[in-house]
């Protein structure tokens, strides 16, 4: 995905690939992110997070929840890059 949430895109795939490696999760030999509720609570708890804190990316994310396409886009596009970086970083690690 390109436009206008590519750099909210890239912080959250970044976020959410150091906190699954932080709290070394299980991937339990899925080969896809989708339909995980573990997934689903992260990515809420790290877009929350930057609501409460105020980190600038506010009204991205206010617009982005606001467009159901884009959203459904950007959840599939964030869900796959996290997929592909935290494997290559088990792998690293391995």
């Amino acid at each position: 995905m390109t436009g206008k949430y590519t750099l909210l895109e890239q912080e959250l795939v970044k976020s959410l690939t150091e906190r699954l490696l932080d709290f070394k999760y299980v991937n339990r030999s899925r080969n896809y992110f989708f339909k995980d509720v573990t997934i689903d609570h992260h990515i809420f708890d790290i877009l929350s997070d930057h609501l409460w804190e105020n980190t600038g990316w506010g009204d991205t994310i206010s617009e982005l929840v606001n467009s159901p396409l884009d959203a459904n886009a950007f959840d599939r596009y964030v869900r796959e890059r996290v997929y592909e970086n935290f494997i290559s970083a088990l792998d690293d690690l391995n």
